[in-house]
C-alpha cells in the first residue's frame, strides 16, 4: 500500500514539463491527497508548522505598547521596508539569511509569506528555505497592485478603478507573474488566492464568487503552461460556527467546473486565549472541529495564537505570553482533519504578536532578543508529531451551498448589493501587451 502512495504522489508531483528547482529530498513537493498533505519524495504525511514571515523593520522614532517612554523605537539593523514591501526579494538577502534559520530552530517546516513583488527576483529566499526543509505559502494577491477588492461580485473582477484600471485585469497579470516565478521551486507548498476578504469591508462577503474565477483562471493558467499544479488555498477570517464551514464548502466545490474550486482551506484563528481549557472537548477548538467533521479538503490553520488575556504582554520585557497548548490538540485530537497550522507572527512588530524583537526594534537593543513565546513555541513544535496515516481519512466532493444560504449569509453581514455566488465573473480579456 505505501509503495502504491508513493507512486502516485511521484506522478502528481512530476506532471509537470518544467524542472523543477530546490529539489533536494528535503524539498520533495507536497501533493494532495484527499483532506492530507503528503511529501512526494517518501510517501509520509505532511504537517505544516508554519511561522508568519513579514518583517517590516519601521519602528523607528515611535513610541510602543502602550506609549511608555521606556518603549521607545530603536534603529532597525536592516532598511525599514513599506507596509506593502516585499521581505523575500533578493535584494532582502543579508535579513532572511540571518533569521532562516532562527525559525528552523522553532522546529518549523513553513514560511507563510504576505507581500511579493514579482518584478523581482526571489531565488535566494527559496533556495535557503529548501536548504532547511522550509516549505512556502505564496500569496497570489497583493495590498497595493494586483489586489481583489472587497466588492461585490462581479465587481471585484470585472470593475474598473479611477487611476488604477480594471482590477481582473490587473490581479490577473500580477498572479500570474508569481505564478511563473514560483512553479519552478519544489519548496512551493501552496499559493493563497486570498486572505480575509471579508475582513477588509463589509462588502467582502460579496466578493466569494471572485475568489473563485481567479482560482479557475490560475488553474487554467497552470495548464496552459505545464506548470506543477502548486495547490491553491484560500484563507478565511474565522467566521464563527456554520458560516465558515459554509464558506468553505462553497470555496472548495466544483461551482462551474473543478478548476474554481480551491484545493485546501485555510483558517485565521484567534479563539484560544486562556490556557486553562481542561480539554480539548471544552475548548474553542472542538467546535471548529465539530463544524468540519466531513470536510475532504485539507484544512490548516492559515494563523492562529491569541495574544490577550492571560497571555498578554507589554514592551520591554515581554516576559511570559504565548503558551501554545492548542498545538498539542492540532496533532492529536484533530489530527485527521488538521494538515498544519501558522503560528503569528516571526517578528515583533507594532501589534505586539512577535516571536522574536529583530536587532534595533528597541531603543539600546541590539541583538536579536528571544521571547518567552518563542521558547514555548519551540518545545511544542517539537514536542509533537501529527499521527500519521498511509491514506487520507476522507475523500468525499465538497457540496456547493444553495443560493438561498449565499443570499442569507450575504443579508446578515449587511452588505449593500447581494451578490449572485451560483455565477461566475467571466475572465477578463487580456491584451498580448500585459500577458506574462
Amino acid at each position: 500500500m505505501r509503495s502504491t502512495l508513493v507512486a502516485l504522489l511521484c506522478g502528481a508531483a512530476t506532471a509537470s514539463n518544467h524542472t523543477l528547482r530546490a529539489g533536494t529530498a528535503a524539498a520533495a513537493p507536497i501533493v494532495i491527497q484527499g483532506n492530507m498533505l503528503f511529501n512526494a519524495g517518501t510517501g509520509e504525511r505532511f504537517f505544516a508548522k508554519g511561522i508568519a514571515y513579514n518583517p517590516r523593520n519601521g519602528n523607528v522614532g515611535q513610541v510602543l505598547g502602550e506609549k511608555k517612554p521606556e518603549c521607545k523605537a530603536g534603529t532597525p539593523k536592516f532598511p525599514p521596508l513599506a507596509y506593502y514591501g516585499d521581505p523575500s526579494a533578493d535584494e532582502m538577502a543579508d535579513q532572511f539569511t540571518e533569521y532562516l534559520p532562527l525559525i528552523k530552530n522553532l522546529g518549523a517546516n513553513t514560511i507563510r509569506l504576505y507581500n511579493i513583488d514579482p518584478e523581482k527576483s526571489h531565488r535566494k529566499f527559496m533556495e535557503k528555505a529548501a536548504s532547511l526543509g522550509i516549505y512556502v505559502l505564496v500569496p497570489l494577491t497583493r495590498g497595493d497592485w494586483g489586489f481583489l477588492p472587497a466588492l461585490p461580485s462581479p465587481q471585484c473582477y470585472h470593475a474598473d478603478l479611477p487611476d488604477y484600471g480594471h482590477v481582473g485585469l490587473n490581479l490577473l497579470t500580477s498572479a500570474k507573474l508569481i505564478v511563473d516565478q514560483f512553479s519552478q521551486y519544489a519548496n512551493t507548498l501552496m499559493f493563497v488566492v486570498g486572505n480575509e476578504i471579508e475582513l477588509l469591508d463589509k462588502e467582502g462577503m460579496a466578493a466569494y464568487p471572485c475568489v473563485k474565477a481567479l482560482t479557475r483562471d490560475i488553474k487554467r493558467y497552470q495548464k496552459e503552461k505545464g506548470y506543477r499544479t502548486v495547490p491553491l488555498i484560500y484563507s478565511d477570517k474565522d467566521q464563527g460556527n456554520k458560516d465558515r464551514v459554509n464558506i468553505a464548502n462553497y470555496l472548495t466545490c466544483a461551482l462551474e467546473s473543478p478548476d474554481d474550486a480551491v484545493d485546501a482551506f485555510g483558517l485565521n484563528a484567534y479563539s484560544w486565549c486562556d490556557p486553562a481549557y481542561d480539554s480539548f472537548r471544552f475548548s474553542p477548538y472542538k467546535s471548529i472541529a465539530d463544524d468540519f467533521t466531513s470536510f475532504s479538503k485539507p484544512f490548516m490553520f492559515t494563523e492562529f495564537g491569541c495574544n490577550i488575556g492571560a497571555w498578554q504582554w507589554s514592551c520591554p520585557a515581554y516576559k511570559g505570553g504565548r503558551t501554545w497548548p492548542q498545538v498539542g490538540v492540532m496533532m492529536d485530537e484533530m489530527s485527521d482533519l488538521v494538515s498544519g497550522a501558522v503560528a503569528f507572527e516571526f517578528s515583533m512588530e507594532n501589534n505586539e504578536f512577535g516571536l522574536v524583537l529583530t536587532p534595533g526594534f528597541l531603543q539600546g537593543q541590539n541583538e536579536i532578543r528571544f521571547t518567552d513565546s518563542y521558547y514555548a513555541l519551540q518545545k511544542e513544535f517539537k514536542g509533537h508529531t501529527a499521527k500519521g496515516f498511509a491514506q487520507p481519512t476522507r475523500s468525499a466532493p465538497s457540496q456547493c451551498i444553495s443560493k438561498e444560504m449565499a443570499n442569507e449569509m450575504q443579508q446578515r453581514h449587511h452588505v449593500s448589493q447581494i451578490s449572485d455566488w451560483s455565477r461566475l465573473p467571466s475572465t477578463p480579456v487580456m491584451p498580448e501587451t500585459v500577458l506574462p
